[in-house]
Formats: C-alpha cells, sequence, structure tokens
C-alpha cells in the first residue's frame, strides 16, 4: 500500500489530504439532527459506508478515507447519535450517552436508505465499521439484510472489557445507577478530556496519528468526548449480546479483525459472533491495539492489503 509516511503525516494531512477530500465531500445533517459527509467518486467500484466507534466521529476517518478513496471506493459517513456534529441526549458533551441502542442502528437505517443509496447509482454498498459502530453494524445486519454485499468489523464490541467483572453485574450497577435517576452520569472510573493524555493510553499504536487526531481534538469540543454514561453502557451490553446471539441472521460475507493487544472489547465475544456466522472468518492482528486502522505504517499496510482484498474480490468468503 502507498501510505503516507508517518514521520510527514502532519504535513501531508493538512497540505494535502483534507482539501482533496474538501474537493469531494458532500456535508450535511439529515433531518437536522445527524452529522454526515458523502464523498462520491464517478467511476466507483462501490460505496464503503463506516460506522464509527464509541467517542468517534466522521473526521477521525478522514485518512482511511483517502486510502478508500484512492482504491476507488466512494465513502459515506456520519456522525451517530450523541457523537461529534449530530445530535446527543446528553447535557455533557464529554459523555456518550443514549437511552436505546437501538436509535443507533435505525439511524444509520435512514442515512443509507435516504442518502447513500441515491449516491451509490446502483453499484454495491460495503460496511466498514469499527467498535461499537461494529455492534451497530452486526445488528443491522440481522435486521436488514439485502442493504450490503459484504462487511469488515474491526475489533467490534461485541462484548465489552469488563476488567473480570461479570457482564451481568456490569448490568446491574448501570440498571441501578438509571433507576436512581443518575443514567446520564459518566461512569464512575472515567475522567474528563485530557488535552496531555500521554500517548501509551491510546488506542492506537502510531505516534504520528495519536498527536495529529489529538490535535483536532483539543481545537474541537464537539470531538472531546471521554466517557461513557451508565444507561449507555448498560443498553451496550445488552446491544453487544443480542448482536452475537443472532448473528446466524447475517447472510453477507463478514471479515472480522482482532485486535492482539485489545483492552476495550472482548476478544471472546468476538470468536462466538464468527462462529454463528454462515461466511465469516476472524484475522487476529499481531502487535496492534484496538484501532487497527489507526495503527503504524507496517501493521497499517499489511491491514489494508487485506480489507481491500476481501471488498475487492466477487466471490463469497472462504471459510
Amino acid at each position: 500500500m502507498d501510505l503516507i509516511p508517518e514521520e510527514k503525516l502532519p504535513q501531508v494531512m493538512r497540505e494535502e489530504v483534507e482539501p482533496w477530500l474538501a474537493s469531494l465531500c458532500t456535508r450535511g445533517r439529515l433531518g437536522g439532527e445527524l452529522s454526515y459527509e458523502l464523498f462520491a467518486l464517478p467511476e466507483a467500484r462501490a460505496t464503503v459506508v463506516i460506522s464509527h466507534g464509541s467517542t468517534e466521529n466522521c473526521e477521525k476517518f478522514h485518512e482511511f478515507i483517502y486510502y478508500l478513496l484512492k482504491h476507488g471506493y466512494s465513502c459515506a459517513i456520519m456522525d451517530h447519535r450523541g457523537h461529534g456534529r449530530s445530535a446527543r441526549e446528553s447535557k455533557n458533551i464529554m459523555v456518550v450517552h443514549i437511552s436505546d441502542f437501538q436509535r443507533h442502528v435505525e439511524d444509520f437505517h435512514r442515512f443509507v436508505h435516504e442518502l447513500v443509496l441515491p449516491m451509490s447509482g446502483g453499484k454495491p454498498l460495503y460496511l466498514y465499521a469499527h467498535s461499537m459502530g461494529g455492534c451497530i453494524a452486526a445488528l443491522y445486519l440481522e435486521q436488514y439484510p439485502e442493504d450490503f454485499s459484504k462487511a469488515v468489523l474491526n475489533a467490534p464490541m461485541l462484548g465489552l472489557d469488563t476488567g473480570g467483572l461479570p457482564a451481568w453485574a456490569g448490568k446491574a450497577v448501570c440498571n441501578v445507577m438509571h433507576l436512581l435517576g443518575r443514567g446520564e452520569d459518566k461512569l464512575w472510573f472515567q475522567g474528563d478530556f485530557d488535552p496531555d493524555a500521554p500517548f501509551e493510553q491510546d488506542a492506537s499504536t502510531s505516534q504520528a496519528r495519536y498527536r495529529y487526531y489529538l490535535d483536532i481534538r483539543r481545537a474541537e469540543p464537539a470531538y472531546q468526548l471521554s466517557a461513557s454514561s451508565y444507561r449507555w453502557t448498560g443498553e451496550a451490553i445488552r446491544a453487544a449480546a443480542r448482536a452475537v446471539r443472532h448473528a446466524g441472521k447475517i447472510r453477507v460475507p463478514v471479515l472480522v479483525f482482532q485486535a492482539e493487544k485489545d483492552g476495550y472489547v472482548s476478544p471472546k465475544a468476538q470468536e462466538r459472533f464468527v462462529e454463528r456466522l454462515h461466511h465469516g472468518r476472524l484475522v487476529h492482528v499481531p502487535g496492534s491495539k484496538h484501532e487497527i486502522y489507526r495503527s503504524g505504517n507496517a501493521v497499517l499496510d499489511q491491514y489494508l492489503i487485506q480489507v481491500f482484498a476481501f471488498f475487492d474480490k466477487t466471490a463469497a468468503l472462504d471459510t
């Protein structure tokens, strides 16, 4: 892959990539609530629709979108409800909060049908999803099996890493806090956005990508989400379990990437999910942390080769 050299990444992104993306981008707010970005290529092979993770936003995926466009794919992405510039359900702009996880699925369905399908020109739709977005994607594929031809799930949130605490116990704590009227409060062990957060605590393995995006977050309050509410966490635990339980309803080929050093989501839940798929394959990525798509170039190069090989392939996924 022809990747941006990490030592030149901030300069290349600011001076070359972002202006080029802006020339292709159509931005808007669906229903006045959901912020989105569309990148249409006249002769695209297909359209890749991106479902981002918790605390993320459209702009965080600009480098990844750049590589997709260069490879011949149109792209579409939206800020999920409660994220980025989309509508919030919490007054605290640093807290991810939603009262019903299914709203994420329905928002995404509306985005696909009202904006992405008309843009696609009848070409196939492929799904790329990360973490929380992977849970949304799994539920979407289970409930709306006709929209996408294939999907890549990157470190999907199909079970939270609760640090040894049983999922039922975590769910019980969240339910109690909700009943006490504190459902919108952030989890007790999470803090506010830290503009000087050390690289070692980040979910990426590229210092260049970490620093570039941190500078963007420092300048934009809407991107400073840093914690989850009790209600969101309880909803996420339930949604993840539901996605795994109903994985057999998914009919399209699914490629699941698992990070070796993931401290956010459960690898065992990912493995159970893949076992239940009709056409699924799990790829373990050595040396990677949760955000595999923001790895250093040595890992990212091999990762993108596999992603593009899967999207480019017309036959069903080998299992």
